[in-house]
């Protein structure tokens, strides 16, 4: 299997990079850092970050993100502000993403991969929204909307990702070369 990666040349906004990649990231979720907040969003068709009030987020604090990873089954869009709102961002795929962002970076040849799961802090804290999103909540650090459905006391979100492995020529040690998001499961 193969990864593909495409990634701009020059430090771009956030905004344009997630519009740039909008028919890529067709129902993804995002997950933004910023200096003061982290918090899950979801990617509307014209790349906007929409929140769980089913809002779009505000520019004015998208302009604070310092890194979003945004991902879906297919594609995982990073972006990593640089300086001054502006920065870097590649999308990775195991499929062609000719046309998305300007610079063709190298392939990368998996020997194989490796399906990850990655458990969210804090339980069920209240009932699910009418636009999808339920509350996760723990005392050690407070509480987080997720874009999921279907989350109740007993079950658990998870962060579902991929790890492709690679094998050293050399010396033939195999290793973890990179890893891509690819959803959020409740079970």
């Amino acid at each position: 299997m193969t990864l593909y990666g495409r990634c701009t040349t020059t430090n771009i906004t956030l905004k344009s990079a997630l519009s740039n990649c909008a028919t890529a990231l067709s129902q993804a979720v995002a997950i933004i850092y910023s200096p003061t907040y982290c918090q899950f969003a979801k990617v509307d068709k014209n790349g906007d970050l929409i929140n769980a009030e089913n809002e779009i987020i505000s520019p004015d604090k998208v302009d604070k993100v310092f890194e979003l990873r945004a991902f879906n089954q297919n594609y995982e869009l990073r972006w990593l502000n640089e300086s001054n709102g502006k920065g870097k961002a590649v999308l990775i795929s195991e499929q062609d993403i000719s046309g998305y962002l300007d610079h063709k970076i190298p392939e990368i040849s998996a020997l194989d991969k490796i399906h990850q799961q990655y458990i969210l802090w804090g339980k069920k804290a209240s009932s699910e929204s009418t636009s999808g999103w339920a509350k996760l909540s723990t005392a050690r650090i407070g509480s987080i909307d997720v874009p999921v459905r279907g989350l109740t006391a007993d079950k658990r979100v998870y962060l579902n990702a991929i790890e492709y492995l690679k094998a050293d020529e050399e010396y033939g040690n195999v290793s973890v070369v990179e890893e891509r998001l690819i959803g959020l499961e409740v079970k």
